[in-house]
């Protein structure tokens, strides 16, 4: 890779940022495209603020944002795509005039994880464990796509309602009275009340993350009979303990790797206009691996 001074320079902002594979992402498509830009990681703090105008003003091209800034950066943005303003976070910002624009790409990753796996949710039974951003997203993109209902399981009832109630109001909007009425939330002590036998779960939590392999934030047996398929948003370890429990249990299992690298193709192209070709995917895909 030769810097110069027509690179293009583009980055990913957040605290802590050591463990972040973004830059060997976006650095080899750049380089199997023949696409003269950099991408680097910056070390934020919580002035946002400065941080937003510094780089605009430096004319970075693009910025991945990733924890705990991606709902309040959005105040400093120019403005953001629908979705990304539904949910309260963006992950994608692109150099616009007049300011940063913001999207979304962990929700487009995870649908084209989906999609890639053939995995359709419409008209299923959805278990979302877990009430963070990370879950947000998720429940979003599973309204979005017309479920026969939607289960929310969480410690803490009040987050775990709120999104339902954020959720319930987008399918109102959308015309979709039918699914307002099919969202659920359950405590952890509740999880042998969720209705059906061909569940698609997907794991929001932390909770199984490296150094923690083995351990998982549902461990009730009976809960996993219930589940054809499981996604957790982990993708380190390549197998959790979430998975585990699923495969076990007879249901088909998947990590988070391929929304990782989704989400930065999706960025990618974003910032570029361009579609990153399936051959140049797969190689990142096999590096990462």
């Amino acid at each position: 890779m030769e810097i110069n001074g027509q690179t293009a320079v583009y980055g990913i902002i957040g605290n802590p940022i050591k463990h972040t594979s973004s830059p060997a992402i976006h650095n080899h498509i750049s380089q199997a495209m023949g696409i003269d830009s950099v991408y680097v990681p910056f070390v934020a703090n919580d002035d946002l603020e400065a941080i937003t105008t510094g780089l605009y003003a430096l004319g970075v091209r693009g910025i991945n944002v990733t924890v705990p800034y991606k709902s309040d950066i959005m105040k400093y943005l120019r403005g953001n795509e629908d979705m990304a303003g539904r949910i309260g976070a963006v992950n994608t910002l692109k150099y616009t005039e007049g300011g940063y624009y913001g999207y979304n790409t962990d929700i487009l990753g995870l649908k084209r994880e989906l999609e890639e796996e053939n995995i359709s949710l419409q008209g299923r039974d959805i278990v979302i464990l877990g009430a963070g951003g990370a879950a947000r997203a998720v429940a979003f993109l599973c309204a979005s796509v017309k479920p026969g209902s939607i289960t929310i399981i969480n410690r803490s009832g009040d987050k775990a309602r709120r999104i339902r109630d954020d959720i319930a109001a987008y399918a109102d909007s959308e015309g979709m009275s039918g699914l307002s009425s099919n969202i659920n939330v359950l405590t952890s002590d509740e999880v042998c009340s969720v209705n059906g036998n061909d569940l698609i779960v997907f794991q929001c939590t932390s909770v199984g993350l490296s150094p923690g392999d083995d351990e998982c934030v549902m461990n009730d047996e009976a809960f996993y009979s219930k589940v054809a398929v499981g996604v957790d948003l982990i993708y380190k370890p390549s197998v959790t303990g979430f998975m585990k429990y699923v495969e076990k249990a007879g249901g088909r299992a998947y990590n988070g790797l391929k929304m990782l690298i989704y989400q930065a193709v999706s960025a990618y192209e974003i910032w570029n206009d361009v579609l990153v070709p399936e051959a140049v995917i797969r190689e990142v895909e096999r590096k990462l691996k």
